[in-house]
């Protein structure tokens, strides 16, 4: 299994990866509905959103898309994982440990001094899979604007 990052070509696997996050998360979006956020990923500007991969024999089982962020702590940078998902197929078969090994390394080459995300509250299969790995939980208050 190869983590690279996403590159023009992939549009129509990541588009089925995130209408599958979607469904599987209880949004009912159509067919076609990831096409626009893939060819995006794929396409990322330089030095915003990145969307890592994990490609094994051609088919794409997961991804993670990251966020720079800046200032973290001292006024050092970082990168906040928007979302992390596994085919539904693929999930126990160390694709998600090798996605976060993949953040864990781009971290380290970027210079960033951590990355954060969040999970929800119910969301006790992603809890267990982040707390089995050692990751930290830090209490803070989330919130959301819809403008």
């Amino acid at each position: 299994m190869q983590i690279r990052h996403a590159k023009p070509g992939d549009e129509a696997q990541i588009a089925l990866l995130l209408e599958e996050h979607e469904h599987h998360y209880g949004s009912p979006v159509g067919r076609g509905a990831g096409e626009a956020g893939a060819a995006f990923l794929a396409a990322a500007p330089p030095g915003g959103t990145m969307c890592l991969v994990a490609e094994r024999d051609g088919q794409l089982l997961g991804f993670a898309i990251l966020n720079p962020y800046f200032p973290g702590p001292n006024l050092t940078h970082g990168l906040f994982l928007k979302e992390l998902y596994v085919r539904g197929a693929s999930r126990s078969c160390g694709v998600g440990e090798k996605l976060i090994d993949g953040i864990r390394t781009l971290a380290r080459e970027r210079g960033d001094t951590r990355v954060i995300w969040t999970t929800g509250e119910g969301n006790s299969g992603s809890q267990r899979f982040y707390d089995r790995l050692g990751m930290r939980r830090e209490k803070k208050v989330y919130y959301v604007m819809d403008p």
